[in-house]
């Protein structure tokens, strides 16, 4: 409602780590459908051990619900839509919708907006889109074992440090990953000064049960590393043929 004149944002919290260029999560937005109007990842893969479908009190997006770390927003398709809702039998606008509902639920929620998103989805899911975990990976993906698939074959793409992982010792290949990426000075070379750092820091992490797939960590950079060399010689050499 504030940013009248932007067609799309992504929101991502303050303890997201991008794993590969930003630019890949945009393509995302050329998949909906035509009722989709964010997207965002499961909370849990596994209802058994997710928080929403233990704990919650309120309702929620599918068997797990959804975590608004990582959140595509087609804000014009926003605007214009019509929510059911709770509230009153008829559809309710954006705007119209979000304080009605926050007073209705507003004893029963932990998680701020989050909640609300997904109490906002559960009664819309045709709205939503649902990114792989992957794109939205935290803790719980590996803490009780690992149960993301899409990060064990393509690597993490988002890595998102919540319950302060990055600070603390409970998490160390989340702090590990956080500690490479601060001290990096963009101008070194990235296999000296973060690739190798990064293997030797893992390697102090094995213990763990997230320690045990480096792998899943490191795929995506290898990745981007392996453009960013290949362009620069793909640059060097045209510019000597040139010569």
């Amino acid at each position: 409602m504030i940013l009248k004149d932007v067609d799309s944002l992504l929101y991502v919290d303050t303890d997201v780590l991008f794993l590969r260029p930003i630019d890949d999560i945009w393509d995302f937005l050329r998949v909906f459908n035509s009722t989709q109007l964010a997207a965002m990842a499961p909370e849990h893969e596994i209802p058994k051990i997710g928080w929403y479908s233990r704990f919650a009190r309120h309702p929620y997006y599918g068997t797990t619900g959804v975590n608004s770390g990582v959140m595509l927003m087609n804000l014009t398709r926003i605007r214009n839509a019509q929510f059911k809702n709770s509230v009153i039998p008829t559809g309710l606008t954006w705007e119209e919708m979000l304080y009605p509902l926050y007073q209705k639920y507003k004893n029963y929620i932990t998680w701020g907006d989050q909640d609300l998103l997904n109490i906002i989805f559960s009664f819309n899911p045709e709205y939503l889109y649902l990114f792989p975990c992957q794109w939205n990976y935290r803790p719980d993906h590996c803490m009780y074992g690992s149960n993301c698939k899409g990060a064990e074959e393509e690597g993490i793409s988002i890595l998102h440090g919540n319950r302060g992982v990055y600070h603390d010792d409970k998490q160390p290949t989340f702090k590990a990953l956080y500690e490479v990426i601060r001290d990096f000075s963009f101008e070194d070379n990235l296999i000296q000064s973060m690739y190798y750092p990064l293997q030797s820091k893992f390697l102090d992490t094995v213990h763990t049960l997230c320690g045990r797939l480096p792998q899943i960590f490191l795929k995506q950079i290898e990745k981007t590393m392996k453009k960013v060399y290949e362009n620069k010689v793909v640059v060097n050499i045209g510019a000597n043929f040139r010569l």
